[in-house]
């Protein structure tokens, strides 16, 4: 794992307001914290001490002192399971001083109709967080101090019969389940232990202890800080530094609902700012080229189109120009054969040779029937004789050639050529 900062807030006497005052400590690689790195101070030296390793935003886990935070183990029915976040916070309204819509509630793992709740002053806590967020830090993960002093391993076994103690800085810390445990000052530490036992309903036998302090004094501190009854039942004293927590905690994360980690919007908006911006900018030019280049198109193709509807029109020079290319295909297709006998033009580069051939012969009217490929010629000549000597010519080209329709006015004669193309 990369270098993670651990956070510990301080509060004045009535645990609610934060005060100008934090210790830190930063976790190797391994996990493990670094002695070296541990430091308290205000604001000015936590921003100091920010800037000397990242320079910028830092993901923080942060502890919540235990006198801020309280636990509680509720009973719930498993059709309630679907909706504990909102139906826990009233069981405790008769046991918590002021509104519970001033609370900020924190649930654990529901297990066999139990489920701890943590709970806190919603204001108090929008204040840290808005804190830490002045000085660029982002918290992604929150505990209560006294829930992640580490238990014995054989408490994972046994938990509710497996008590750690712990005495940092004249603060007596009680972890007496893996998600419930408290803190007070030292002063009070004798009374809270013989009431905390009296209390305990699922503890069948004397809980073993488990002492910590930060140095021998404090450890002996503690042991005296035990009452009577309990004296039997230490079992560990350890000299351990205030930072030495389980940070792998089954602790409820007080990072839930509406102090759930977000998406870092801010912190990526000030790193891809600039980048953001001229995107922008190379966005806003490139469609700004993509228009003109539209509307000059746009007027090219007008110039198109008018361009062709002339030219359509000295094709078609009736009626209603709609659509000057798809009127020209239909007008052309009208002049091709609906089969493959034969085309006009294939006839007439044939045909009219021969007659302009034959001398005192005129065209009076040419018909072309494309569906059938028949081709309509009206001739006039001096001499019957002459229309059969025009069909013989032109069928010595591959065509069928007939007169049909000869007469006679005086001394012209009047004759319509029925030609076809020799089916191949």
């Amino acid at each position: 794992m990369s270098m993670q900062l651990v956070l510990a807030v301080n509060t004045s006497a009535d645990g609610k307001t934060l005060a100008d005052w934090f210790r830190w400590c930063w976790l190797g690689s391994d996990g493990n914290p670094q002695p070296e790195s541990a430091a308290s101070g205000d604001r000015e030296a936590l921003r100091t001490a920010l800037g000397e390793r990242t320079g910028g935003n830092q993901s923080t886990w942060l502890i919540l002192p235990g006198n801020s935070v309280g636990t509680r183990e509720l009973e719930y029915s498993e059709k309630e399971k679907k909706h504990l976040r909102n139906l826990l916070p009233f069981q405790l309204e008769d046991s918590v001083v002021g509104d519970v819509e001033d609370l900020h509630f924190a649930l654990g793992a529901p297990a066999d109709g139990r489920v701890v709740v943590a709970y806190t002053d919603k204001t108090w806590l929008q204040a840290v967080f808005a804190e830490l967020a002045t000085l660029g830090i982002e918290v992604t993960r929150c505990w209560s101090a006294p829930l992640i002093l580490p238990r014995a391993e054989e408490a994972a076994s046994d938990a509710y019969n497996h008590w750690s103690l712990g005495l940092y800085d004249g603060q007596f810390y009680i972890r007496y389940a893996p998600a419930l445990g408290f803190s007070l000052a030292e002063s009070h530490a004798r009374m809270a232990l013989s009431l905390l036992l009296t209390s305990q309903e699922r503890v069948d036998r004397l809980p073993d202890l488990q002492l910590r302090a930060a140095t021998e004094e404090d450890l002996v501190k503690l042991t005296e800080l035990v009452p009577a009854e309990l004296q039997g039942s230490i079992k560990d004293q350890i000299v351990a530094d205030a930072w030495a927590l389980d940070y792998s905690s089954t602790a409820i994360d007080i990072c839930q609902g509406d102090f759930s980690q977000r998406l870092p919007i801010e912190r990526w908006w000030k790193i891809w700012k600039s980048v953001a911006i001229f995107a922008g900018v190379c966005a806003a030019v490139y469609l700004g080229v993509l228009i003109f280049e539209i509307q000059k198109l746009s007027g090219e193709n007008v110039k198109i189109r008018q361009q062709i509807e002339a030219a359509a029109r000295g094709a078609i020079p009736q009626g209603r120009m709609v659509d000057p290319e798809k009127q020209l295909t239909t007008a052309l297709k009208q002049l091709q054969p609906a089969n493959q006998s034969g085309r006009v033009m294939e006839i007439l580069v044939v045909v009219l040779p021969q007659i302009s051939s034959v001398p005192n012969v005129s065209v009076k009217g040419i018909a072309y029937v494309g569906e059938i490929g028949e081709l309509n010629i009206n001739v006039q000549a001096d001499s019957f004789a002459t229309f059969e000597t025009l069909a013989q010519n032109i069928r010595t080209k591959g065509f069928n050639a007939e007169v049909l329709s000869a007469n006679a006015q005086g001394n012209v004669q009047t004759a319509r050529l029925k030609i076809t193309k020799n089916p191949q």
